[in-house]
Protein backbone atom coordinates (compact mmCIF):
# COMPACT_ATOMS: atom_id res chain seq x y z
CA UNK A 1 0.00 0.00 0.00
CA UNK A 2 2.86 2.60 0.53
CA UNK A 3 4.79 1.73 -2.09
CA UNK A 4 1.37 2.16 -4.32
CA UNK A 5 0.68 5.07 -2.69
CA UNK A 6 4.48 6.58 -2.98
CA UNK A 7 3.88 6.05 -7.32
CA UNK A 8 1.03 7.64 -7.34
CA UNK A 9 2.33 10.83 -5.64
CA UNK A 10 5.12 10.49 -8.69
CA UNK A 11 2.31 10.68 -11.26
CA UNK A 12 0.70 13.29 -9.46
CA UNK A 13 3.98 15.41 -9.63
CA UNK A 14 5.38 14.35 -12.86
CA UNK A 15 1.85 15.32 -14.33
CA UNK A 16 2.65 18.79 -12.67
CA UNK A 17 -0.10 18.54 -10.31
CA UNK A 18 0.03 18.07 -5.63
CA UNK A 19 1.23 15.27 -3.63
CA UNK A 20 -1.78 13.17 -2.31
CA UNK A 21 -1.33 14.52 1.15
CA UNK A 22 -2.26 18.35 -0.19
CA UNK A 23 -5.10 17.03 -1.95
CA UNK A 24 -6.53 15.20 0.61
CA UNK A 25 -6.32 18.11 2.83
CA UNK A 26 -7.81 20.02 0.99
CA UNK A 27 -10.86 17.89 -0.01
CA UNK A 28 -11.10 17.69 3.37
CA UNK A 29 -11.32 21.41 4.05
CA UNK A 30 -13.61 22.20 0.96
CA UNK A 31 -15.79 19.62 2.85
CA UNK A 32 -15.70 20.97 6.50
CA UNK A 33 -16.43 24.50 4.78
CA UNK A 34 -17.60 26.34 7.76
CA UNK A 35 -15.71 30.31 8.57
CA UNK A 36 -12.20 28.96 9.82
CA UNK A 37 -9.61 30.10 7.61
CA UNK A 38 -6.28 31.16 7.77
CA UNK A 39 -4.19 33.70 5.56
CA UNK A 40 -1.14 36.26 5.54
CA UNK A 41 -3.37 39.14 5.09
CA UNK A 42 -2.72 41.62 7.31
CA UNK A 43 -5.87 43.49 9.27
CA UNK A 44 -6.36 46.28 6.86
CA UNK A 45 -6.11 43.55 3.80
CA UNK A 46 -8.53 41.61 4.88
CA UNK A 47 -11.39 44.26 6.16
CA UNK A 48 -10.99 45.60 2.79
CA UNK A 49 -10.82 42.01 1.06
CA UNK A 50 -14.60 41.02 3.07
CA UNK A 51 -15.66 44.80 2.24
CA UNK A 52 -15.38 44.07 -1.57
CA UNK A 53 -17.25 40.88 -1.19
CA UNK A 54 -14.51 38.17 -0.35
CA UNK A 55 -13.74 36.37 2.44
CA UNK A 56 -10.38 34.31 2.72
CA UNK A 57 -10.67 30.54 2.78
CA UNK A 58 -6.89 29.30 3.42
CA UNK A 59 -3.66 29.89 2.53
CA UNK A 60 -2.11 28.07 -0.80
CA UNK A 61 1.52 27.18 -1.80
CA UNK A 62 2.89 25.59 -4.92
CA UNK A 63 7.01 24.95 -5.34
CA UNK A 64 9.12 23.16 -8.07
CA UNK A 65 12.58 22.29 -7.85
CA UNK A 66 14.18 21.64 -11.24
CA UNK A 67 17.21 20.20 -12.68
CA UNK A 68 18.58 22.62 -15.22
CA UNK A 69 20.40 20.64 -17.76
CA UNK A 70 23.87 21.53 -19.93
CA UNK A 71 24.09 24.84 -21.14
CA UNK A 72 26.57 25.57 -24.01
CA UNK A 73 28.56 28.92 -23.32
CA UNK A 74 29.91 31.25 -25.66
CA UNK A 75 33.63 29.84 -25.88
CA UNK A 76 32.40 26.43 -27.62
CA UNK A 77 33.60 26.69 -30.65
CA UNK A 78 29.92 26.44 -32.40
CA UNK A 79 28.67 29.57 -30.09
CA UNK A 80 26.91 32.04 -32.49
CA UNK A 81 26.57 35.45 -31.42
CA UNK A 82 23.22 37.74 -31.18
CA UNK A 83 23.70 41.40 -32.80
CA UNK A 84 26.41 43.24 -30.33
CA UNK A 85 27.43 40.39 -28.68
CA UNK A 86 24.86 39.33 -26.20
CA UNK A 87 22.47 35.76 -26.75
CA UNK A 88 20.01 34.43 -24.64
CA UNK A 89 21.49 31.37 -22.17
CA UNK A 90 17.71 29.43 -23.73
CA UNK A 91 18.69 26.01 -21.61
CA UNK A 92 19.14 28.57 -18.10
CA UNK A 93 15.30 30.57 -18.78
CA UNK A 94 13.61 27.69 -20.13
CA UNK A 95 14.62 26.46 -16.40
CA UNK A 96 13.57 29.17 -14.35
CA UNK A 97 10.42 29.47 -16.61
CA UNK A 98 8.93 25.79 -16.70
CA UNK A 99 10.32 25.72 -12.47
CA UNK A 100 7.82 28.99 -12.39
CA UNK A 101 4.92 27.48 -14.02
CA UNK A 102 4.75 24.29 -12.28
CA UNK A 103 4.95 26.22 -8.84
CA UNK A 104 2.39 28.64 -9.66
CA UNK A 105 0.25 25.67 -11.25
CA UNK A 106 0.30 23.94 -7.92
CA UNK A 107 -0.52 27.10 -5.91
CA UNK A 108 -3.77 27.49 -8.29
CA UNK A 109 -4.58 23.87 -7.75
CA UNK A 110 -5.01 24.15 -4.25
CA UNK A 111 -7.07 27.69 -4.46
CA UNK A 112 -9.13 25.20 -6.84
CA UNK A 113 -9.12 22.05 -4.65
CA UNK A 114 -10.42 24.44 -1.74
CA UNK A 115 -13.23 26.31 -3.27
CA UNK A 116 -11.69 29.81 -4.11
CA UNK A 117 -12.37 32.21 -6.57
CA UNK A 118 -9.19 34.24 -6.67
CA UNK A 119 -5.09 34.20 -4.37
CA UNK A 120 -4.64 37.65 -3.48
CA UNK A 121 -0.82 38.64 -2.46
CA UNK A 122 1.34 36.15 -4.66
CA UNK A 123 4.68 36.41 -3.86
CA UNK A 124 7.41 34.05 -5.40
CA UNK A 125 10.80 32.88 -3.82
CA UNK A 126 13.54 31.28 -5.90
CA UNK A 127 17.13 30.09 -5.64
CA UNK A 128 19.86 28.69 -7.52
CA UNK A 129 22.81 26.48 -6.30
CA UNK A 130 21.73 26.66 -2.85
CA UNK A 131 22.38 22.75 -2.78
CA UNK A 132 23.39 21.46 -6.13
CA UNK A 133 24.77 23.76 -8.75
CA UNK A 134 22.66 21.98 -11.16
CA UNK A 135 19.06 23.29 -9.40
CA UNK A 136 16.23 25.94 -9.40
CA UNK A 137 13.45 25.95 -7.15
CA UNK A 138 10.18 28.19 -7.13
CA UNK A 139 8.20 28.41 -4.33
CA UNK A 140 4.84 30.45 -4.67
CA UNK A 141 2.62 31.79 -1.89
CA UNK A 142 -0.57 33.19 -1.18
CA UNK A 143 -3.92 33.21 -0.07
CA UNK A 144 -6.95 32.38 -1.68
CA UNK A 145 -9.99 33.68 -1.49
CA UNK A 146 -13.87 33.07 -2.27
CA UNK A 147 -16.20 35.79 -3.45
CA UNK A 148 -19.49 36.30 -1.64
CA UNK A 149 -21.23 37.79 -4.22
CA UNK A 150 -20.39 36.74 -7.44
CA UNK A 151 -20.47 33.27 -9.76
CA UNK A 152 -16.49 33.40 -11.18
CA UNK A 153 -16.23 30.38 -12.49
CA UNK A 154 -14.12 26.77 -12.05
CA UNK A 155 -10.86 28.57 -12.28
CA UNK A 156 -9.32 30.47 -9.50
CA UNK A 157 -7.59 34.01 -10.77
CA UNK A 158 -4.31 34.36 -9.43
CA UNK A 159 -2.42 37.69 -8.68
CA UNK A 160 0.75 39.23 -6.93
CA UNK A 161 -1.58 42.54 -5.87
CA UNK A 162 -2.32 42.79 -2.22
CA UNK A 163 -5.84 42.70 -0.29
CA UNK A 164 -5.87 46.51 -0.42
CA UNK A 165 -4.82 46.46 -3.97
CA UNK A 166 -7.09 43.41 -5.14
CA UNK A 167 -10.54 45.13 -3.43
CA UNK A 168 -8.96 48.49 -4.56
CA UNK A 169 -9.20 47.45 -8.19
CA UNK A 170 -12.26 45.70 -7.61
CA UNK A 171 -13.96 48.95 -6.66
CA UNK A 172 -13.13 51.02 -9.57
CA UNK A 173 -14.57 48.58 -12.22
CA UNK A 174 -11.26 46.89 -13.14
CA UNK A 175 -10.41 42.71 -12.48
CA UNK A 176 -7.40 40.44 -12.93
CA UNK A 177 -7.51 38.02 -15.65
CA UNK A 178 -4.60 35.84 -14.30
CA UNK A 179 -0.51 36.29 -13.04
CA UNK A 180 1.87 36.86 -15.90
CA UNK A 181 5.60 36.19 -15.42
CA UNK A 182 8.98 35.79 -17.25
CA UNK A 183 12.82 35.06 -16.65
CA UNK A 184 15.40 35.45 -19.04
CA UNK A 185 19.24 35.16 -18.73
CA UNK A 186 21.44 36.75 -20.93
CA UNK A 187 25.14 36.40 -21.57
CA UNK A 188 27.21 39.05 -22.32
CA UNK A 189 30.40 38.93 -24.38
CA UNK A 190 33.06 41.22 -23.20
CA UNK A 191 34.39 43.62 -26.47
CA UNK A 192 37.86 44.60 -26.88
CA UNK A 193 37.05 48.06 -26.19
CA UNK A 194 35.38 47.09 -22.70
CA UNK A 195 38.37 44.93 -22.00
CA UNK A 196 40.83 47.75 -22.44
CA UNK A 197 38.72 49.58 -20.31
CA UNK A 198 39.05 47.34 -17.30
CA UNK A 199 42.47 46.61 -17.77
CA UNK A 200 44.28 49.37 -19.89
CA UNK A 201 47.32 51.22 -18.30
CA UNK A 202 44.85 54.17 -17.28
CA UNK A 203 41.56 52.52 -16.83
CA UNK A 204 41.24 53.28 -13.46
CA UNK A 205 41.80 57.43 -14.35
CA UNK A 206 38.95 57.35 -16.34
CA UNK A 207 35.00 57.65 -16.30
CA UNK A 208 33.73 55.86 -19.01
CA UNK A 209 30.65 53.29 -19.79
CA UNK A 210 31.60 49.84 -20.32
CA UNK A 211 28.48 49.81 -23.26
CA UNK A 212 28.82 46.07 -23.55
CA UNK A 213 27.40 45.43 -20.23
CA UNK A 214 24.74 48.46 -20.28
CA UNK A 215 23.74 47.07 -23.76
CA UNK A 216 23.14 43.25 -22.36
CA UNK A 217 20.77 44.47 -19.25
CA UNK A 218 19.02 46.11 -21.96
CA UNK A 219 18.28 43.13 -23.77
CA UNK A 220 17.41 40.74 -20.75
CA UNK A 221 14.68 43.35 -19.56
CA UNK A 222 13.77 43.57 -23.04
CA UNK A 223 13.71 39.80 -23.42
CA UNK A 224 11.77 39.57 -20.15
CA UNK A 225 8.98 42.38 -21.22
CA UNK A 226 8.56 41.03 -24.67
CA UNK A 227 7.27 37.47 -23.41
CA UNK A 228 5.53 39.09 -20.50
CA UNK A 229 3.44 41.31 -22.65
CA UNK A 230 2.44 38.51 -24.95
CA UNK A 231 1.21 36.52 -22.18
CA UNK A 232 -1.22 39.31 -21.29
CA UNK A 233 -2.19 39.89 -24.69
CA UNK A 234 -3.23 36.37 -24.29
CA UNK A 235 -5.31 36.52 -21.57
CA UNK A 236 -6.90 39.83 -24.04
CA UNK A 237 -5.80 41.91 -21.34
CA UNK A 238 -6.28 45.77 -21.33
CA UNK A 239 -2.68 46.34 -19.37
CA UNK A 240 -0.63 44.84 -16.38
CA UNK A 241 -0.36 46.30 -12.71
CA UNK A 242 1.85 45.35 -10.16
CA UNK A 243 4.91 45.01 -11.90
CA UNK A 244 8.22 44.01 -10.36
CA UNK A 245 11.37 43.61 -11.62
CA UNK A 246 14.81 42.11 -10.31
CA UNK A 247 17.72 41.98 -11.35
CA UNK A 248 21.51 39.89 -10.77
CA UNK A 249 24.59 39.83 -12.33
CA UNK A 250 27.31 37.18 -12.88
CA UNK A 251 30.89 37.76 -13.80
CA UNK A 252 32.54 35.26 -15.82
CA UNK A 253 36.00 35.07 -16.51
CA UNK A 254 37.17 33.41 -19.92
CA UNK A 255 40.15 32.80 -21.68
CA UNK A 256 40.04 32.75 -24.58
CA UNK A 257 42.52 34.34 -27.08
CA UNK A 258 43.68 35.89 -23.79
CA UNK A 259 41.74 36.69 -20.70
CA UNK A 260 37.80 38.48 -20.57
CA UNK A 261 35.26 38.89 -18.00
CA UNK A 262 32.22 38.71 -18.88
CA UNK A 263 28.85 38.86 -18.00
CA UNK A 264 25.55 36.84 -17.24
CA UNK A 265 22.25 39.14 -16.21
CA UNK A 266 19.31 37.26 -15.42
CA UNK A 267 15.83 39.15 -15.42
CA UNK A 268 12.65 38.20 -13.32
CA UNK A 269 9.41 40.17 -14.07
CA UNK A 270 6.39 39.37 -12.23
CA UNK A 271 3.06 41.41 -12.69
CA UNK A 272 -0.68 40.83 -13.08
CA UNK A 273 -2.60 41.02 -15.92
CA UNK A 274 -6.20 43.14 -15.63
CA UNK A 275 -8.93 44.02 -17.69
CA UNK A 276 -12.08 47.10 -16.81
CA UNK A 277 -15.63 45.73 -16.80
CA UNK A 278 -18.38 47.50 -18.41
CA UNK A 279 -20.58 48.87 -15.70
CA UNK A 280 -23.18 46.93 -15.42
CA UNK A 281 -21.03 43.86 -15.98
CA UNK A 282 -19.81 41.03 -13.33
CA UNK A 283 -16.33 40.24 -13.12
CA UNK A 284 -15.60 37.65 -16.24
CA UNK A 285 -14.53 34.62 -15.89
CA UNK A 286 -11.38 33.48 -15.19
CA UNK A 287 -9.17 32.74 -18.36
CA UNK A 288 -6.51 29.91 -17.68
CA UNK A 289 -3.34 30.28 -18.53
CA UNK A 290 -0.04 28.55 -18.31
CA UNK A 291 2.70 30.00 -16.42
Amino acid sequence: MTDDREQRNIEALEAGGLPLAAQERLAELRRRGGAFFTSDLSVNEFLLAREAGFEPVTQVMGSSVYHVGWQQMPWASTWTYGDGGTAELGVLTDAWNEARRLAVGRLEEEARLAGADAVVGVRLDRSRGAWLEELVEFKAFGTAARSTRYDLGDGPVVSNLSGQEFAKLFAHGFWPVGLVADTSVTYVVSSWSTQRAQTGLFAQLRNQELTDYTQGLYAARANAMRRLERQAHELHADGIVGVQFEQHQEEREVDQNGKRTDLVVTVHVIGTAIVELAAAEPPPTYIAYGL
